[in-house]
């Protein structure tokens, strides 16, 4: 129960108010539907707590004070404010509020953002949304240390007490500069290992794909530089540095503007994936995005990791 300085109690206020416009305890306490002598009580305990008298006893009921009235009318903008405080607490029951940190793996139109910001915005408008750009395994790994809530990978989700939304499936195309089109046109697997490449941490998913097809095969490329981002990445192999993977749409439009050279063998396939905790799942924020995700990404399945 709530309670102000002493033992006074919201229903004290409540049988006070009654009275007052019943003018009578026993009619007050069948509209309260408690007995009369606990409306009594509550009047007594009220009296004792304003140190005040609220009422004059008459023998046709009970007449209110002139102290007691200015008290009524306080004590119904008490009971209102309660009422309110109450029902804005329902509210927010019902409205999503907090901060839902994303972490964002490509580019936002590629992720559909915009699309994702007006789900969210139109489910919670209170809900502040954080945005933080990184790479897939980055991504995984501040998921996991709780310093994202969730965040889009490319690449299945191996760890451990995340979930996934597979949101769609995309191939991987070999890259390399111009110069290196005639040598990448007839290349198989043995010889594109030969050719100079950009190396890539263990944490990317491009990474999988060199295990799989080359490293099981005991081919190893030599890499001269490590890059992690892809717009890095993108920009070295242009500038002539060596090759690496591109998604197959970006990689066919980069050759048709004459950025890149286009391996013509075998694309590589791999998921655009969403990650959260699995812990959380049924948590409001949480709920929210997947219900977003799946509004956008009509596909999408989800799997745990």
């Amino acid at each position: 129960m709530m309670h102000w300085g002493g033992s006074m109690e919201l229903y004290h206020l409540r049988s006070f108010i009654t009275v007052v416009q019943e003018n009578h305890l026993t009619r007050a306490a069948r509209k309260l539907h408690i007995s009369q002598p606990a409306v009594s009580a509550h009047i007594k305990a009220l009296e004792e707590e304003v140190g005040q008298a609220l009422f004059f006893r008459t023998p046709s009921g009970m007449r209110v004070t002139t102290a007691g009235i200015l008290l009524c009318r306080q004590a119904g903008v008490i009971l209102r404010e309660v009422e309110k405080f109450i029902g804005m607490g329902e509210d927010l029951l019902n409205r999503l509020v907090g901060t839902i940190r994303i972490g964002l793996n490509r580019n936002a139109e590629f992720l559909r953002i915009s699309d994702l910001y007006r789900e969210l915005r139109r489910r919670g408008p209170d809900m502040e949304i954080v945005l933080h750009q990184s790479i897939s395994g980055t991504i995984i790994h501040l998921v996991e240390a709780s310093e994202l809530d969730c965040g889009f990978i490319l690449g299945d989700c191996e760890t451990e007490g995340l979930s996934s939304l597979a949101l769609a499936d995309f191939r991987l195309r070999i890259v390399g500069p111009v110069a290196l089109a005639k040598e990448l046109a007839g290349a198989d697997l043995v010889a594109l290992a030969d050719l100079p490449w950009i190396g890539i941490p263990d944490d990317c998913p491009y990474s999988r794909i060199m295990e799989r097809y080359f490293h099981s095969q005991g081919l190893q490329p030599r890499a001269g530089v490590v890059a992690d981002q892809q717009a890095a990445i993108v920009s070295m192999i242009q500038s002539g540095v060596g090759l690496n993977f591109m998604l197959e749409e970006e990689a066919i439009r980069a050759e048709e503007q004459g950025q890149v050279a286009l391996w013509p063998g075998e694309g590589f396939p791999i998921a655009l994936s969403f990650i959260w905790r699995t812990g959380e799942s049924d948590t409001p924020l949480i709920k929210a995005v997947r219900t977003a995700m799946l509004a956008i990404w009509p596909e999408a399945k989800v799997r745990p990791c």
